[in-house]
């Protein structure tokens, strides 16, 4: 029997529970049955996915998978293999942060992570065809207020790169993100002077102070810089420390993999670096992966560098006080300053422009001079008139 509904068989099966022999037979000639109808129904198996909240054409709330065992693993095996139609901004996003994103380069992956999980407040409900350029503007304004404008040309990147894998997906035909202009974000102009450096570095831990005089030593990246081997003569050549900046790193056009790029920047041996590089290695153990590392020699995740960082800043604002409230270090600046800054200062304290490209590793004269030349200009007073 097919044409028996749901409730149906549930209310034969109530009756029929306690009938055996006979009395099984006789109830279901009665209507129309066969013993083995009841068998199947009692074995049945079922799926039951969660209810949209926009019911699509076509949903069902029930989805049979078969009477055995076996047919009930091929039929959860087939709806697992079966793409979900992507109606939904949720859905879209879990099937970008499923196949898209472990293609991206770790930072990427985390910063995208955040970035989506605040958005879906407001766009999981909403079909991707139907968001245009004009809702992406408000949203991005509204993050624009609260987070500022970096953040919010961050927010409208992350969203653009999932909808150009809609595109690919035939979710979408557009990228609505494309029609925006991005918010001007205004350089940074916070200097570290060096009464500022000192401050912070006479309360900084050894690792944190051999990160500190590398960081303006070297003018690199706080990522590049915790990767820096403890040991390895491909990068710690005769010459100088070989790095190979992160960013110079690219995506493959045809494959899409991390790939190197040929860019690389030499710097060459001073005291002052040959000194720190050694103090260093005698921070942990001999025999560890990185050259900068814990007391146990694990490697320092840039998330776990940055926590550490924020609490030694936040240490040189308000100074340190003993579990009882009483204040025993006092603040030793009034503005914070991030870690790349020390990138900056590197380049600020150059001798010239050029220097500090070359340092740098800038592709462009102009960034260098632009973003990161940021100390403070100093003229000669003018004459006074009539003197």
């Amino acid at each position: 029997m097919t044409d028996w509904t749901p409730a149906q068989r549930l209310l034969a099966l109530h009756e029929s529970h306690d009938l055996k022999g006979e009395a099984l037979n006789a109830w279901c000639r009665e209507r129309g049955l066969f013993a083995h109808d009841l068998t199947k129904w009692r074995a049945a198996y079922w799926f039951k996915p969660k209810k949209p909240k926009v019911v699509p054409p076509g949903w069902t709330p029930r989805i049979g998978l078969g009477t055995t065992l076996g047919e009930m693993y091929d039929g959860l095996k087939q709806l697992a293999e079966t793409p979900k139609p992507l109606r939904t901004m949720s859905v879209l996003f879990d099937h970008y942060l499923l196949e898209a994103l472990p293609g991206l380069a770790p930072r990427t992956q985390s910063d995208y992570r955040k970035y989506i999980e605040r958005l879906r407040p407001t766009l999981n409900d909403w079909e991707p065809s139907e968001l245009t350029a004009g809702d992406i503007f408000d949203i991005r304004a509204t993050i624009a207020q609260d987070s500022g404008v970096v953040q919010a040309n961050r927010h409208a990147s992350c969203l653009s790169a999932v909808f150009r894998e809609a595109i690919g997906w035939k979710a979408v035909t557009i990228n609505p993100c494309l029609q925006l202009k991005r918010l001007r974000e205004p350089p940074r102009t916070r200097y570290v002077f060096d009464h500022e450096f000192t401050g912070i570095y006479g309360i900084a831990s050894d690792a944190m102070q051999v990160m500190m005089d590398i960081a303006t030593i070297t003018g690199q990246r706080e990522g590049d810089l915790l990767k820096l081997p403890n040991r390895d003569p491909m990068v710690y050549a005769e010459e100088g420390i070989v790095f190979r900046p992160g960013k110079s790193k690219r995506r493959h056009p045809r494959h899409g993999a991390i790939i190197e790029t040929a860019k690389t920047v030499v710097v060459e041996w001073s005291p002052e670096l040959r000194d720190v590089i050694e103090r260093a290695r005698k921070l942990g153990p001999d025999i560890r992966k990185t050259l900068i590392c814990d007391l146990q020699g694990k490697p320092f995740t840039e998330s776990g560098f940055r926590s550490n960082w924020h609490r030694l800043i936040q240490s040189g604002l308000k100074g340190r006080k003993r579990s009882n409230g009483v204040l025993h270090a006092q603040p030793v600046i009034k503005e914070s300053f991030t870690f790349h800054d020390l990138r900056a200062k590197s380049g600020s304290d150059a001798e010239d422009v050029q220097e500090a490209n070359d340092r740098l590793a800038h592709d462009d004269l102009r960034t260098t001079q632009v973003v990161y030349r940021r100390k403070p200009r100093r003229a000669r007073a003018g004459r006074k008139v009539g003197t």
